[in-house]
């Protein structure tokens, strides 16, 4: 859409462009006639989280720890726990007045509320019994001030009487109060309450707008106690779990150390130690000295058998001087009985001499030679031990074996007990042995669980000093009380208008606007060339009763010029001069104009010296259109003033300009279908000519509704598809239109009929019209055509 048609369109239905936003702004205006005033009260608290003092006296400030505790504070502030419990304070204080008192709510809304509050809901209510309460305030810092018929202890009583009575069901007179729309007491009006951070510092405002001034006041003043002390409960509950964990755990620390030192303790108890390491040091000292001393026994008593060995080796005692002597006497007593057996036997030989005998005898020489030298070794080694190898005597070396010998026993006693010392030392020593091991694991033991002890210790003092410092952050501070609000807010009245007007002309245009961009009728010539893929010969105005121009003829006849002239052109190209030229002018529909444009084509050759022949079906007749009057409603909208202008010579009957030889109408028959040309026409309809028409203008009824002979279309000069601006071409006027296509070929045009005055700009130019100066100047800038002029 260019700038230049959306101006048109806007001029066009300029009138209802401003009647309807006068009209939104004027039911604004009504349904506002008694507006409801708003009152708006705020109260800002202190935080500290993040300037704030703190304990801990090396913590550092986080960004990103105070946006987040920020965050959490907020959202307890907005959360619905919150807000049920200021609904049910704020209901609560309310009930508990015997009369309405301007500051807590005003006489219209108290009135209100003792109709709509059911009689067995004042059951909840705790009596008021208290009197002389001129500085009775609540526990935040006196911030809230109870009216002095108000005992706070009972009206504690109420609060957890109804808020009991809302958890209790689904469906009591509390629970709906809440859950519905109730404009003071429900959650969604308490949810208008809105809390925000100031700027970037310790500072959360609470804001309210609400129609009562006392309630919007103590609203804000109950809220900001509420979340003072949710705040606080959470804040503290947190760390309570906190310490109190450690607490637990510090206790089973302390039971599981306390048995680890009392087993140490049985344990030492029970092998009678009272200090392992010092007791053990000392056993491995003295086990050292036992065994220095045991082995250097051991070496002394080995060397002093040496040197009695070899003393008696010496001495060569008398015990073994006696063996040897004894040796001796056995062997000669041995020596008798073989001598005595040899002489028997040498008997026995001489007697007997046999071999038997013999052997035995030399046998038994043999056994007394040897014996008889044994017993010279004897007697030999006996002298030897009966003195030294020096040659001294025994007796000498006597007295030192004697000392070396006594001295030998008392060394072997000593040992003996000594050996006795080493298997007690032995059996002490394997207890000590063992001890060491289990005392070191329940040393361990102790030390683990010592040292568990004291993290938890430290985490618990940590826990405490976190509760501390939670409990100094937690204590929110009012320090700027909410204010009973005097003046109201200014209401919206005048913007509500004004935004009326602004959205019903920007609604209406936009209608307009969409309406014009989907408006899919054939509209212009343009528009139809594109839809009917035909040229088209021109295109022909509604004819208005009150057009808007000042020569409505001369564009009439001018438009019909236009399309002769088109019509003679395209016919002089195909045709030679001196043949009779047929025009057919045919529609899909009916009421297309078909009559109208034919007859004024036919006035127009006529006009221009041309013999013309005018063929019309039989009962043609146009259907009477009955002219309804032009409203003054629709005149003050801007509506067009559709009425036809029957007095237009456009619109006149044939016969006004058309001689009778020069227009017939013929029968559409069954031999009607046959004609190939117009004289088949005329024969059939017994029509004599007086001279050869130089065109003949047929026109067929609609094509959709009728059959029609398509051999006409094959053998016409030029065939005219006349059809309305205001309709859409449907499927059926295409499927209608392709029948006869392949007949028609490139002889087939349209002209579309009843357009808007202002399509025709686009053959004619700017009609003749009077135009303002200024309106001249504003079309031409909208066309950006700053330089041009209408004159040399």
């Amino acid at each position: 859409m260019k700038i230049i048609e959306f101006i048109r369109l806007v001029l066009k239905h300029l009138r209802l462009l401003i009647m309807v936003p006068i009209l939104l702004a004027l039911l604004v205006i009504i349904l506002t006639i008694n507006p409801t005033f708003k009152y708006a009260s705020q109260t800002i608290l202190y935080t500290g989280i993040a300037s704030g003092s703190s304990i801990e006296m090396d913590k550092k400030f986080n960004y990103q720890a105070a946006n987040t505790a920020f965050d959490n504070l907020i959202n307890i502030i907005i959360s619905r726990d919150t807000q049920e419990e200021v609904a049910i304070r704020l209901l609560a204080q309310h009930l508990m007045l015997e009369k309405a008192n301007p500051k807590y709510i005003s006489e219209a809304h108290f009135n209100k509320l003792k109709l709509k509050i059911p009689s067995d809901l004042y059951s909840y209510v705790a009596t008021n019994n208290y009197t002389n309460l001129d500085s009775v305030t609540s526990s935040n810092e006196g911030k809230i001030l109870f009216p002095p018929e108000i005992n706070p202890v009972n009206y504690e009583k109420t609060v957890k009487n109804l808020t009991a009575l809302m958890k209790s069901s689904n469906s009591n007179f509390v629970y709906e109060l809440l859950n519905y729309e109730h404009p003071h007491y429900s959650l969604k009006a308490i949810s208008e309450i809105k809390a925000m951070r100031i700027a970037n510092s310790d500072l959360i405002k609470l804001t309210y707008t609400t129609n009562d001034p006392g309630i919007c006041q103590q609203t804000l003043a109950l809220y900001s106690e509420v979340c003072i002390k949710n705040y606080k409960n959470i804040k503290e509950n947190r760390s309570d779990d906190v310490v109190k964990y450690f607490e637990d755990q510090l206790e089973k620390a302390n039971e599981k150390l306390k048995k680890a030192e009392d087993k140490l303790l049985n344990f030492n108890k029970s092998y009678n130690i009272i200090n392992y390491y010092e007791q053990s040091k000392a056993v491995a000292n003295v086990k050292e000295d036992m065994e220095v001393e045991y082995n250097t026994t051991k070496a002394k008593l080995a060397g002093i058998e040496a040197t009695t060995k070899r003393l008696e080796e010496k001495l060569n005692l008398q015990e073994v001087i006696q063996q040897k002597s004894n040796a001796v006497l056995e062997k000669k007593k041995a020596l008798g009985n073989l001598n005595y057996k040899i002489a028997i036997t040498q008997s026995e030989v001489e007697s007997t001499n046999s071999d038997k005998s013999i052997a035995k005898l030399a046998d038994l020489k043999k056994q007394s030679e040897a014996l008889s030298k044994d017993i010279e070794k004897s007697i030999d080694e006996l002298y030897s031990y009966q003195n030294t190898v020096d040659g001294l005597p025994i007796s000498k070396v006597l007295p030192d074996w004697m000392n070396n010998v006594v001295e030998s026993e008392n060394i072997k006693a000593k040992l003996k007990v000594m050996d006795q010392d080493n298997k007690k030392f032995q059996e002490q020593y394997a207890i000590y042995a063992p001890a060491g091991a289990n005392i070191k694991r329940i040393e361990r033991e102790i030390s683990v669980s010592e040292q568990g002890y004291l993290e938890i210790l430290h985490g618990l003092n940590l826990a405490k000093l976190k509760l501390q410092d939670n409990a100094l952050s937690a204590n929110l501070k009012t320090i700027d009380p909410p204010y009973y609000p005097l003046m109201p807010i200014p209401t919206k009245r005048k913007l509500l208008v004004i935004a009326a007007a602004f959205l019903g002309a920007i609604l209406t245009l936009g209608i307009l606007i969409v309406m014009e961009f989907f408006d899919n009728t054939l509209k212009n010539s343009k528009n139809a060339s594109k839809i009917l893929n035909l040229p088209a010969l021109g295109m022909i105005p509604k004819v208005l009763l009150n057009p808007k121009t000042i020569n409505p003829t001369f564009v009439y006849n001018r438009l019909i010029e236009i399309i002769k002239q088109n019509i003679i052109q395209f016919i002089t190209l195909e045709k030679q001069e001196n043949k009779t030229k047929t025009i057919l002018c045919f529609s899909t529909q009916d009421t297309e104009g078909k009559t109208i444009l034919a007859g004024n084509i036919a006035k127009a050759l006529k006009q221009s010296g041309k013999n013309v022949l005018l063929l019309n079906y039989a009962n043609n007749k146009a259907p009477v259109i009955e002219q309804s009057n032009f409203s003054i409603f629709k005149k003050i909208l801007g509506a067009q003033d559709t009425r036809i202008d029957f007095e237009n010579p456009f619109l006149e009957d044939v016969s006004n300009y058309l001689e009778t030889s020069e227009y017939y109408t013929y029968k559409i028959d069954s031999q009607f279908y046959k004609a190939k040309n117009y004289s088949d026409i005329l024969d059939l309809n017994a029509i004599k000519l007086n001279q050869t028409p130089d065109y003949v203008i047929i026109e067929l009824p609609s094509i959709i509704n009728h059959n029609v002979p398509t051999e006409l279309f094959a053998h016409s000069d030029i065939d005219i598809l006349i059809c309305r601006s205001n309709r859409l071409w449907s499927e059926a006027d295409q499927a209608a239109l392709n029948g006869l296509l392949p007949m028609s070929g490139n002889k087939m045009h349209f002209i579309i009929n009843g357009v808007e005055l202002k399509e025709v700009e686009s053959l004619l130019g700017d009609l003749p019209k009077k135009r303002t100066r200024f309106r001249k100047k504003m079309k031409t800038i909208f066309k950006f055509q700053f330089f041009t002029k209408n004159q040399i």
